[in-house]
């Protein structure tokens, strides 16, 4: 770290802390949660599979705020007070899940005496785990505000601490109630909502410390997202999230279950490889929005992305049998997805490259060339699906992907070589 220029010390401390919250989260996976398995049994783990699926089609709605937060907390961190866009983006993020929060809990309700009526009601332990975690979200999405904040403001560190100290403190305390109380879903969803609210209120008093260090600006608005900016970069953002899930719904629908887990399974690692963009996103997108030559860092963005993403999927592409006969440990599955995997570790290195072509658009508020790209994106993927997927089977999913990742390298030219973009 000591050899490294001045200027990129913060860079590479940010994407260290950020893959190192990344690591301890995979660790919780691979050890923490055999734990629960074996202490709720199947049933009781069920319940909780359910509320956490939940909950992640709820935090998907971030995908339309986090980006805008990021370039414009570091706009104003060098032009205004961020404390103006923390403020307007957290009554964006609370009035967001409230929302949710009181249409999932209604549906919920709903739900719950629908099944009453038919004779089947749902049992008291997985409707107060649901409803926890419905509180859960409530707080842990309105915190996503404190989260942007200190990101745009290149304290990642900061920021991936405090949500691996919570992060710990909630299973901590699960594990103990688990083992030491009552194995339930409840038991289980208690501290995270509980632990959840308490997250919330710290981080949100942390946030306003800052204030009085921290000079007003009446020109502090000027650079803000207005809510016509909001709303186009979130159809934008929604067409992107639909991109990322229409293979799995589809193929859901129309292949045996057999065939659709295999293709689960492989499409799993290629999301898992996916959510690695995300510490690199962070960790150059504000110095894009402040920098004078924003092409030089969408490009320092994209030397890293080679690095870390591209090579090591061109790599798994190039030898994708061993790969899966390492992880799988199944010879006869490893044949069976050899194929598909292929054509998703390509994708995956196409979406790695397209990456800092995505972050230039949103600094450039070419919002309505993201939602094209998307739009063409989706059209294509449909296609490929509905055609295709009778004769191919799983094939057919990963095919939808290749053409995703052709897509975004033909934009990506296309973005490099054209002059730089003026606003919408």
């Amino acid at each position: 770290m000591r050899m490294l220029p001045p200027s990129m010390r913060p860079l590479v401390d940010n994407l260290f802390s950020s893959y190192a919250y990344v690591g301890l989260m995979a660790l919780i996976t691979l050890f923490v949660v055999p734990i629960y398995v074996h202490t709720l049994g199947s049933a009781q783990w069920g319940s909780v599979a359910l509320c956490v699926t939940i909950q992640g089609f709820l935090f998907s709605l971030d995908i339309a705020f986090g980006p805008l937060m990021l370039r414009d907390v570091a706009r104003a961190a060098a032009t205004a007070n961020p404390q103006t866009i923390y403020a307007r983006f957290l009554r964006l993020y609370a009035t967001a899940a409230f929302s949710a929060f009181v249409i999932a809990q209604s549906v919920l309700l709903l739900f719950a005496q629908h099944r009453s009526a038919q004779g089947a009601p749902m049992s008291d332990d997985l409707f107060r785990a649901m409803c926890l975690a419905l509180l859960q979200f409530l707080f842990q999405f309105a915190n996503n505000a404190a989260i942007g904040y200190w990101n745009g403001l290149e304290k990642q560190r900061y920021a991936n601490l405090r949500l691996a100290g919570f992060a710990c403190a909630k299973h901590g305390v699960a594990l103990l109630l688990l083992t030491q109380w009552h194995a339930s879903a409840t038991a289980y969803m208690l501290p995270f909502a509980s632990i959840s609210i308490l997250e919330f209120i710290l981080n949100h008093r942390r946030v306003r410390r800052d204030r009085d260090a921290i000079t007003a600006d009446k020109n502090a608005g000027k650079n803000v997202a207005e809510w016509r900016d909001i709303a186009a970069f979130g159809a934008a953002a929604a067409l992107g999230f639909l991109t990322a899930q229409i293979d799995r719904g589809f193929l859901f629908i129309v292949l045996p279950t057999e065939n659709y887990g295999l293709y689960f399974l492989i499409s799993s690692l290629l999301l898992s490889l996916l959510s690695l963009q995300v510490p690199i996103y962070r960790a150059f997108v504000p110095r894009m929005i402040i920098a004078t030559s924003p092409r030089r860092v969408a490009f320092s963005m994209l030397k890293i992305s080679l690095l870390l993403l591209v090579l090591p999927s061109l790599l798994m592409a190039a030898f994708p049998d061993l790969v899966l006969r390492l992880w799988l440990h199944d010879p006869t599955l490893a044949a069976a997805a050899a194929l598909p995997f292929r054509l998703l570790m390509l994708a995956m290195a196409c979406t790695a490259i397209f990456s800092p072509c995505a972050a230039l658009l949103l600094h450039y508020h070419r919002n309505r060339a993201t939602a094209l790209i998307n739009a063409i994106i989706l059209v294509a993927q449909v296609l490929v699906l509905t055609i295709l997927t009778p004769r191919l089977g799983m094939l057919a999913g990963a095919l939808a992907w290749f053409a995703c990742g052709t897509i975004q390298l033909i934009c990506a030219a296309w973005i490099w070589w054209r002059p730089s973009p003026g606003s919408n």
